[in-house]
């Protein structure tokens, strides 16, 4: 009998995490929609991703400050929360940019590269034990990703490097998530990702800057809300999984990127997108089944 809360717990705890990693990336894109309706209106992509990582100081230094005190302000790893930082703000502005030459269907697929990408080297990196379901799960989300983007299809275009170079980004952000796990509480690396993703987009935005109207600092306000809540939710749950079984979970994105681009921006998929999407949203769901039975 007493064994059985001990049985319990991991599976309970895997589970959660999945369940805060797909709702995490499930929410991204709507970023994302934002974030590219404002480059529509003229706003460079610069100073976007500049606004969206202030927007998320501003939420993220009361809560921080409020739960953990100027513990908050020191936090552990301080090099690892830079790296973190980094790398999420520069997979966020390759975003933007490669949003304003390609479809956001287009753009969240090819950043499908990443979870195959993390797959391969979480071993090497982080010493883990990637076997054969995992391998395969990953490989259907791929064939799923090469029916939506349809490579050698249409010209080579700017925003398919902006992607790929967001989805190398999106690598040493989930490794360096991983690697940071259990070092800082979730609020305390959501600030510093904010606060150096700030710092760091500042001299870029400078000479681009144009002052925001009210309605873009409205703007700025939800997609910094979208974000803070999605990567807390994915920072979360990776101190919970291990980054390869993490790997198949940035699919789900597909789901809302399809949408928003459809509705908004009358970006309508063809089958193979459809067809693509139920590949790439099965196999996240084979991994989180699997790594709950185990």
């Amino acid at each position: 009998m007493a064994a059985g809360p001990d049985i319990a717990a991991p599976s309970a705890r895997v589970t959660l995490g999945f369940l805060a990693a797909g709702l995490g990336f499930l929410l991204l894109p709507v970023s994302d929609a934002i974030a590219k309706a404002m480059g529509i209106g003229g706003v460079h992509p610069l100073q976007i991703g500049w606004g969206r990582w202030l927007a998320q100081v501003v939420y993220m230094l009361p809560l921080a400050l409020c739960f953990y005190g100027r513990k908050a302000l020191i936090p552990k790893a301080p090099l690892t929360q830079i790296g973190l930082g980094l790398s999420v703000a520069g997979a966020t502005v390759l975003v933007f940019f490669g949003l304003r030459e390609l479809p956001m269907p287009t753009v969240t697929a090819t950043l499908f590269v990443a979870p195959l990408i993390v797959t391969a080297v979480s071993g090497l990196v982080l010493g883990e034990r990637v076997g054969p379901w995992r391998w395969g799960a990953v490989a259907v989300g791929f064939v799923g990703m090469l029916l939506i983007v349809k490579p050698g299809t249409a010209r080579f275009e700017i925003g398919s490097l902006y992607a790929v170079g967001a989805a190398i980004c999106l690598v040493l952000y989930l490794l360096i998530a991983r690697k940071n796990a259990g070092r800082n509480p979730p609020m305390v690396t959501m600030l510093w990702m904010g606060i150096v993703g700030a710092i760091g987009m500042t001299p870029l935005a400078l000479p681009v800057f144009q002052a925001f109207t009210a309605e873009q600092w409205l703007h700025i306000a939800i997609m910094g809300a979208v974000l803070t809540l999605g990567h807390g939710l994915i920072v979360w749950a990776a101190d919970r999984l291990e980054a390869s079984a993490m790997a198949p979970m940035p699919y789900f994105e597909m789901v809302t990127a399809t949408v928003l681009g459809y509705v908004v921006f009358n970006e309508f998929p063809a089958l193979s997108v459809w067809l693509g999407c139920g590949l790439v949203i099965g196999s996240g769901l084979f991994v989180a089944w699997r790594e709950t039975r185990r």
